[in-house]
């Protein structure tokens, strides 16, 4: 990170993040990186299609939700090096697997409360209305 960026490596060393509040992608609902391809071409980034979390393309089966629990987990405990050591991570997911307790345990978090959100206006093509949960996490 210093050597890439010198200023916010920096920044790091001397200051962490009091937390994350986030909605990480869905077990294969939507390809992102097909999702946001103009942006690929716009700013000229390379496309890694391969190391997306829960794409669509993958489906919703067991493997799947396997890749996605470890995904999700990795990302989870990679970021707890920029994070102060009491954090909180606020997670918005629609858990239909019951993945997140298992996720919570590989990133040695616990879920401390989870509150239910409807969803009530949306824009895909399936309009019925469902719920998420915002999943909040601190450290075990």
């Amino acid at each position: 990170m210093e050597q890439k960026y010198p200023l916010f490596g920096n920044l790091i060393k001397k200051q962490k993040i009091n937390g994350v509040f986030s909605s990480p992608p869905y077990v294969g609902l939507i390809d992102y990186h097909e999702q946001h391809a103009y942006s690929y071409d716009l700013f000229g980034f390379e496309r890694k299609d391969e190391l997306e979390i829960g794409p669509l393309y993958k489906g919703q089966g067991k493997q799947a939700q396997e890749s996605y629990t470890q995904g999700i987990a990795d990302v989870l405990n990679n970021s707890k090096k920029y994070l102060i050591d009491d954090f909180n991570i606020f997670l918005v997911a629609n858990d239909k697997y019951n993945l997140y307790p298992r996720i919570a345990k590989l990133a040695e978090m616990q879920i401390m409360n989870q509150y239910k959100r409807p969803v009530l206006n949306r824009t895909e093509k399936d309009k019925g209305a469902y719920s998420e949960i915002i999943f909040h996490l601190k450290k075990n």
